[in-house]
């Protein structure tokens, strides 16, 4: 599946995942999909 239709709250669970599986933030979030300053500033608000 092309990560364009996936939505945030999945990316976040495959960030989490992806950490928890110890990847590094800026592998992980960029693994996700996501902004690297946008998954840390998630990240620290939780």
């Amino acid at each position: 599946m092309p990560i364009k239709n996936v939505n945030q709250n999945q990316r976040v669970k495959v960030l989490l995942r992806l950490l928890d599986n110890h990847e590094n933030i800026e592998i992980a979030s960029s693994k996700a999909g996501l902004n690297v300053e946008v998954a840390k500033k998630y990240l620290s608000s939780n």
